[in-house]
């Protein structure tokens, strides 16, 4: 048995103790309960700040797709409206640029139907050009377009013989009748100096051709260019010699006289351009050649009044000499400096697979040259044409030999022709000598002036007399080909980095020892036998006032 004071004691520690543990759970909930809180709201409003951000971008990409979408639906819209911008600002502006070129064109048609009426005044005739260059230049002042540069391109051809004219009016130059501003297709245009002549082996209405007029590309105004005269042919020269103040009279090649028409066409072919730059002052030395060619050629071109009778130019000029000497460059400075038309011919050009073609040729040749006379048949090699005849000679090169000796002075030739035959040949003693009766034999041999002005023009002022005598015997040629290797001497001596890197006036001049390393390489090409044979024959046959 337990004593009382057990059990009470018992009993008193009852209630004196802690708690139950329902209370102390609660207060463990509650801790546990605000913690979340704290660390769940920070955590739900940024969500919600994302969320609402998510949702306006998502707005904004919506409004940005639609008005995307729209855009590249209106595109083709705004494209197709803009070429249509385009096409009508291009047909305004291309018919501003016709309107103007119609207007021009009927103002300067006015103009050279006054220009040719020998009755009225040409103080006229210089308003209505002036009236037609205004609109040429309103015209080629608008922007070009791609369809308009092809009429601009005529209206600025049509502007430039425009204002030629007009000046050499308003010079006073322009005498009262114009003979060569007839449209009719038989007559041509006198020839001015430094304008080239023009061939075509087609064309039957003369030998020059000036450059066209073009009128404007509508039906309408081309028929009025047909009934106010065709203008496409009546630009007038510029500059004009006393002899072409009086325009010859230009047949049809259709109408010569025991010709063919299509071997006239062939000989038209082979008349060059006198727009060569080549001159007399170019050929260096050969002043006997020079004043045979203004004897014959260049002076009678002038004054054909003052060259008659026994004064009568020759008929014929035969250059001969060793190769290299200037014989085709002084054809070219004839070409140049004379007023004459130039047939370039050669042995390709009087020969046919076809018998009896090759003296039709030649028949063909001087009918169209006395034809289109003054005028120059220059034969290059001519030997390989007028060789002597001999026994067994194939029967067609006799048969052309004949036609041409008969044909130079034979029974169709008259006294007043203007038609000279000029040829050149390196190997004179080969010619027939009927043909010598016929042309002046004319030396052209080495002449120390050739080196001395090549020499003076590089600008080298140092004694001449070495390289005269080293280069005894030199031709023409040789001395150019010698200089231009000389001239590389200063470029041999550098090496490729430094070619590639100097610039061009820090190359050393040409010295003497350039030439001497190049007459090691350059060689004369002519040997002393062939410069002997040369000299004989001239001593026989040409013209020694110069030996």
């Amino acid at each position: 048995m337990s004593s009382p004071g057990g059990r009470g004691s018992r009993k008193k520690r009852g209630p004196a103790g802690s708690p139950p543990d329902g209370g102390a759970t609660c207060d463990q909930v509650s801790l546990h309960k605000r913690n979340l809180y704290y660390f769940s709201y920070p955590l739900l409003a940024l969500f919600a700040v994302l969320r609402v951000l998510v949702l306006h971008f998502g707005e904004l990409f919506a409004w940005l797709c639609e008005r995307m979408s729209r855009a590249m639906a209106a595109r083709p819209k705004q494209r197709a409206a803009d070429e249509h911008a385009n096409k009508v600002c291009e047909q305004d502006i291309g018919e501003q640029i016709r309107n103007h070129h119609k207007q021009a064109f009927e103002y300067i048609s006015v103009a050279l139907r006054i220009d040719e009426d020998d009755k009225v005044h040409k103080e006229q005739a210089v308003q209505w050009y002036k009236r037609g260059i205004a609109e040429l230049e309103r015209g080629i002042a608008i922007e070009k377009y791609e369809r308009d540069k092809r009429l601009q391109a005529k209206m600025i051809t049509n502007l430039i013989m425009a204002k030629d004219r007009l000046e050499l009016l308003v010079s006073g130059a322009v005498p009262k009748k114009r003979d060569s501003l007839t449209t009719h297709s038989s007559h041509s245009l006198p020839r001015p100096k430094h304008t080239p002549k023009k061939t075509s082996a087609a064309g039957h209405g003369g030998l020059q051709r000036s450059p066209s007029f073009i009128g404007p590309s509508s039906s309408h105004t081309q028929h009025r260019l047909s009934k106010a005269g065709n203008w496409q042919n009546c630009k007038p020269t510029t500059t004009t010699t006393p002899t072409s103040m009086s325009p010859l009279k230009k047949r049809d090649m259709k109408n010569l006289k025991n010709v063919d028409s299509k071997l006239a066409n062939l000989i038209l072919s082979e008349i060059i351009d006198s727009g060569s730059s080549v001159r007399f002052e170019d050929v260096a030395g050969q002043e006997l050649a020079k004043q045979a060619l203004q004897e014959i050629v260049i002076l009678p071109a002038l004054r054909p009044e003052l060259f008659t009778g026994l004064r009568a130019p020759a008929r014929g000029l035969l250059l001969f000499g060793p190769p290299g000497n200037g014989k085709t460059m002084l054809a070219k400075a004839v070409a140049m400096e004379s007023n004459a038309t130039f047939f370039n011919i050669s042995a390709a050009s009087l020969t046919s697979k076809y018998v009896g073609e090759g003296e039709k040729l030649v028949r063909a040749l001087f009918a169209v040259a006395r034809e289109l006379q003054p005028s120059i048949i220059f034969i290059d090699e001519i030997d390989s044409l007028l060789c002597e005849r001999r026994e067994g000679e194939h029967d067609a090169s006799r048969r052309l030999k004949t036609e041409f000796l008969i044909e130079f002075d034979g029974v169709q030739s008259g006294g007043d022709e203007r038609v000279l035959v000029m040829g050149a040949t390196n190997r004179p003693q080969e010619l027939d000598e009927a043909v010598l009766r016929y042309c002046r034999p004319v030396w052209l041999g080495m002449s120390i002036f050739v080196l001395i002005k090549i020499l003076w023009y590089n600008g080298n002022t140092w004694c001449m007399c070495n390289p005269c005598r080293l280069t005894e015997g030199y031709s023409g040629s040789d001395l150019t080909s010698l200089a231009k290797d000389a001239s590389l001497g200063p470029i041999r001596e550098l090496r490729p980095e430094q070619v590639r890197n100097m610039a061009a006036n820090e190359v050393r001049n040409i010295r003497f020892s350039d030439f001497v390393e190049s007459l090691k390489k350059i060689k004369k090409s002519v040997g002393p036998q062939t410069l002997d044979l040369y000299v004989r024959w001239n001593k026989d046959y040409g013209d020694t006032t110069g030996a």
